[in-house]
């Protein structure tokens, strides 16, 4: 009876585990700037496979989490934004803007269809408990009446918080009562209402729950009590590990525990965890002598998100763009720059300006704001004919580039890549750049950029014969610190113009 009361939950936890730890469904969630009384945007790109089948929610608060919004994201489906989905609201004047995810996909795991959720949740910055309902979310649907037993056994919503020091969950069910027992404590049936808790990094086979119970201890048992377990899947035994906090209250069970009793474990595993969830679930069960073990109800997983984002209304600072560049040939010429954000503000308005005439929207390579977002654009060489210039916003500041003069777009002045020479490659304390070209180049510039586009160092060239050209890089950025190891790319330009690049590895 001992090795199979309590963790008879880890049995619906095993085939998520594996699932759980290649699912990574959010990324780049961003806004536009936090302009006061404007409208803001607000980004997440889904995993392609998952863009199409799932459903996302924005919550949100402008008031200091006493009231949130529920907001539907939408798909965008444009190119360099096909698997981003976007909302927009309004800000009030001032304030701090509170805001978080929900999804809900479904997808096979072997011969199991599963309903997952995933959700960040609002913060019990003050560890209130009960927790009030606007510091917590629901973190799932749960169907009524989808249970075996008795109606108090039935699950109708699973709510979640967190704080600094506390986990917080909330169990409703399709009653008013939360019984322990039948007739007598001492006498079966008993019923045990937990909420399980999984590491998906955890170092071995195991489960955490709070569990709200009450079965008495008698010979070769020592019962179960209200309290934290952890439970080994292996052999089904179980051990207290802490207590928690538990309250009634109308007709809500809920149920607090402290961090610290999980991370102390030494089998807990990481946390925070390189997924930054855990695996969590709402259970109802009966202990009885036949069966012994009955689960009545359970609430679908839940990929639980202890976080949500935060910003203040007006703080912002401007976005800044790298130089202008491209490369063509005789039919197209392709626009590169890189757009960073600090504050990773994502662009409305990513725009490359031709003659002063035509306008095109540049495309994203990534939506990595705050590390530097690289744009491009290709398009027919006869639509230019002198100099183009980028203009983009992130809400709030309009950034332009450098005029870009295009000189002979239609002609060739790269050089054979043959004769392009680094020295020492890889190189530790500098590295010498050369070339030869039979035709003149004017204007020689050299810039170095990360894998990014981000640009790192400007070289001024050095004509040592006739028509060989070279440069040198003390492996510094433009600020005069020492580079960081790994790959960049030497950039040759001429009036402005790419005309080779080649690689160079950087290994101190």
């Amino acid at each position: 009876m001992k090795n199979k009361i309590i963790f008879a939950f880890v049995l619906l936890f095993s085939p998520l585990m594996l699932f759980a730890q290649n699912t990574q469904l959010w990324n780049n969630f961003c806004t536009s700037a936090l302009v006061p009384n404007e409208d803001i945007f607000v980004n997440v790109d889904i995993d392609s496979i998952s863009v199409d089948s799932c459903e996302t929610m924005l919550f949100y608060s402008t008031d200091d989490q006493q009231s949130w919004t529920n907001k539907t994201m939408q798909p965008l489906f444009l190119p360099g934004y096909m698997n981003t989905l976007s909302d927009t609201l309004g800000l009030p004047g001032s304030g701090m803007f509170h805001y978080g995810l929900q999804s809900n996909f479904h997808a096979w795991l072997d011969t199991l269809f599963l309903n997952l959720y995933l959700s960040m949740t609002p913060e019990n910055s003050l560890d209130l408990f009960p927790p009030p309902d606007n510091y917590m979310i629901e973190v799932c649907q749960e169907e009524t009446g989808d249970n075996t037993g008795s109606s108090f056994l039935d699950l109708t919503e699973f709510w979640a918080s967190y704080s600094d020091d506390k986990f917080y969950f909330t169990l409703n069910n399709n009653d008013t009562e939360w019984p322990l027992y039948e007739t007598f404590s001492f006498l079966p049936p008993w019923y045990v209402y937990m909420v399980g808790l999984i590491n998906p990094e955890t170092v071995d086979s195991v489960g955490y729950a709070l569990v709200y119970a009450d079965i008495p201890s008698f010979a070769g048992f020592p019962g179960v009590q209200t309290g934290l377990y952890k439970g080994d899947i292996t052999d089904s035994s179980y051990t207290q590990i802490g207590s928690i906090q538990s309250q009634i209250l109308n007709g809500k069970l809920y149920m607090a525990c402290n961090i610290d009793d999980l991370t102390s474990d030494p089998q807990f595993g990481p946390w925070p965890n390189s997924y930054s969830y855990l695996i969590i679930d709402g259970i109802t069960a009966t202990i009885n002598s036949d069966p012994l073990v009955t689960i009545n109800d359970s609430t679908p997983p839940v990929l639980f998100y202890p976080t949500h984002e935060e910003k203040t209304i007006g703080v912002n600072a401007p976005p800044q763009l790298s130089d202008l560049t491209y490369i063509s040939d005789n039919d197209s010429i392709t626009f590169f720059i890189t757009y960073t954000d600090t504050d990773n503000n994502l662009p409305t308005v990513h725009n490359i300006v031709v003659d002063d005439s035509i306008e095109f929207t540049m495309i994203p390579g990534d939506h990595s704001y705050e590390t530097g977002s690289l744009f491009s654009l290709t398009f027919p060489a006869l639509q230019i004919s002198s100099y183009a210039q980028a203009q983009f916003s992130d809400g709030e500041y309009d950034v332009q580039s450098n005029t870009l003069y295009i000189t002979g777009a239609d002609e060739d002045p790269s050089f054979p890549s043959s004769s392009f020479v680094i020295f020492p490659n890889p190189f530790q304390a500098s590295v010498n750049i050369s070339f030869h070209t039979e035709k003149p180049l004017q204007e020689l510039r050299c810039i170095i950029t990360n894998i990014k586009g981000q640009t790192i160092a400007e070289l001024d060239c050095e004509q040592n014969v006739s028509g060989t050209y070279s440069f040198q890089w003390s492996g510094r950025d433009r600020s005069g610190f020492t580079a960081a190891n790994g790959i960049y790319l030497c950039n040759i330009l001429s009036k402005n113009k790419f005309i080779n690049s080649q690689k160079i590895l950087l290994l101190r």
